[in-house]
């Protein structure tokens, strides 16, 4: 019947930093998906001259563009959920 609350500041404390996390990885995801748009625009033409004479012509330079810019967007999404998913367990503990 009793609704214990935890008092304890570390509950709270993890929170708001997992919270903060939570929002820097979208700002970051979005971040590195309007750079693959500005990429795809032809924005970074000195990319072009230095992927096509890195790599030969293995691929278009835009595939290398992508291939490079989504690895990042990936992570900060991978660690968007994973975070969240820290943040559920957080909640559970801090009920019990």
């Amino acid at each position: 019947m009793s609704n214990s609350i935890s008092f304890d500041p570390s509950f709270q404390i993890a929170k708001v930093f997992i919270r903060l996390g939570m929002i820097f990885s979208v700002v970051m995801v979005a971040i590195f998906i309007y750079i693959a748009y500005l990429a795809s625009l032809g924005i970074f033409q000195e990319w072009d001259r230095e992927i096509q004479s890195a790599f030969g012509e293995f691929q278009s330079p835009f595939f290398w563009q992508m291939l490079i810019l989504s690895i990042p967007a990936i992570g900060f999404l991978l660690s968007f959920f994973v975070l969240g998913w820290l943040g559920k367990r957080i909640q559970k503990e801090g009920q019990e």
